[in-house]
């Protein structure tokens, strides 16, 4: 039998979860995904994409004690798949650099669902939680999630699938076999497309991930067989997703500190790969006249052109994933928040002047965490700014008080003046008896 050192890994750190006290910055870590969780999938109620799906899913006619936000309750895969559609359907929820992925979407759907289910506790639905983002984030660093995009495939649907089965695990209390054969019915079922970006079939792959991470610890609960070495070196999974062998997984090590304090978050409604230019562009706004600005150059690396090169966005989802439109919204000193992505701020002249001067300029040396906006006037002169890393990284990152403006302005729509106690509620969520005070804030239906 081939040796598993990674499923082994895997497997010991999903079974010694329940015993584990979180350290300190990483309990605050996961409190921070958490509320940035809710506040994000809130904020797509009323969603074209969110009610289709839910009529769909009431279609199903499914019955169980998972909570489908705003909704009423379904078995724990179907709550994951709406919960987790809803949470990246803005694309404002958070991204975990080394894998480029949006693990927290699909990991606590997943794991809010089978809490819920199984009637866990918010202490135990948040170790499980941070237990599959471990899982999700180490799977796809050492450059396996960024060679897996490049080769137009979605690493969220990849990891986020593979740490969502890691936290259902968990909860359903799976022995090692049980853990094996879970991990590898959800490699099985990973993965999306790049082509989808700029589409509701992104977010998707978020809704979808979290439920293939569900089914797979519940098929892997009843006996259900499964390939229980495609995680290792030129296995199953790797060498799928990167049939040219140039990216490998790595060897697993659980004891290399904690990836979810090394996660990112989003000040900006847009995708991840945007932001080192919408930094870049608010520092330049005013540096110039609008009207002297000849040629607006954008240099990043051609990983953020290929998913978020998008030239003339024609909808509110391509411009999420359009580096001149994101500049020039910030040019013109917009925020970059949800409500400017809209039908009225695609079509708008003022915008559509700028972004049609926009050039981008692919640079294999720097950095995806990086970019540089370059201004150049009608008569010669020239104002650039360089982003190393943008607002968000752990290098510079968001504040309890910068995520709390965010969460009510997405919030408020939907509950009203809830929104406030409920972000209190949030950043007690592991204190809480039961999921009764967290969700007995969000009622079904939008703000009064």
């Amino acid at each position: 039998m081939r040796a598993t050192p990674n499923t082994d890994a895997v497997v010991d750190f999903v079974r010694s979860s329940r015993g584990r006290v979180l350290p300190p910055e990483v309990l605050d870590a996961a409190l921070f995904c958490v509320t940035d969780w809710f506040g994000v999938a809130l904020g797509a109620h009323g969603q074209e994409p969110v009610d289709v799906l839910r009529r769909v899913i009431q279609g199903w006619g499914t019955q169980g004690r998972a909570q489908i936000l705003l909704g009423g309750t379904a078995t724990a895969a179907a709550a994951a798949l709406v919960n987790g559609t809803m949470a990246h359907c803005l694309d404002f929820d958070d991204t975990h650099v080394g894998s480029i992925a949006h693990l927290s979407g699909p990991i606590f759907a997943a794991a809010l669902a089978v809490g819920g289910e199984c009637g866990a506790s918010p202490h135990e639905i948040l170790c499980a939680f941070a237990t599959g983002f471990e899982v999700g984030g180490r799977l796809g660093s050492a450059g396996l999630g960024i060679a897996i995009n490049a080769r137009h495939l979605h690493s969220t649907g990849v990891f986020g699938c593979l740490g969502a089965a890691a936290a259902a695990s968990v909860l359903y209390q799976l022995d090692d076999l049980g853990v094996r054969r879970a991990m590898g019915l959800a490699a099985t079922q990973v993965a999306g497309l790049t082509g989808s970006f700029g589409s509701p079939a992104k977010p998707f792959h978020a809704g979808k991930a979290g439920m293939n991470g569900v089914l797979a610890a519940q098929m892997a609960r009843g006996g259900f067989h499964a390939g229980m070495d495609v995680l290792e070196p030129g296995g199953g999974l790797d060498r799928a997703l990167v049939q040219d062998a140039a990216v490998q997984v790595h060897e697993l090590d659980f004891a290399e500190g904690w990836e979810i304090t090394r996660n990112t978050y989003k000040p900006y409604a847009s995708c991840l790969l945007t932001h080192p230019i919408i930094d870049a562009a608010r520092q330049l706004r005013g540096v110039c006249d609008e009207s002297e600005i000849q040629k607006v150059l954008i240099c990043v690396n051609p990983l953020a052109i290929q998913l978020a090169g998008k030239p003339e966005p024609a909808t509110p989802f391509e411009g999420k994933f359009s580096l001149a439109f994101c500049a020039a919204l910030a040019l013109t000193g917009r925020a970059v928040s949800q409500t400017d992505f809209s039908d009225e701020t695609i079509a708008d002249p003022r915008l559509r002047g700028l972004m049609n001067k926009a050039e981008l300029v692919p640079l294999a040396d720097m950095a995806v965490t990086s970019g540089t906006l370059t201004l150049v006037t009608e008569g010669g002169a020239t104002h650039s700014v360089n982003t190393p890393m943008a607002r968000g990284n752990p290098e510079h990152p968001m504040s309890w008080e910068e995520l709390r403006e965010k969460f009510v302005s997405l919030a408020s729509p939907a509950i009203g003046q809830r929104s406030e106690p409920l972000f209190a509620s949030l950043q007690r969520f592991n204190e809480h008896d039961d999921l009764s005070a967290v969700l007995g804030l969000i009622k079904s239906g939008v703000s009064e």
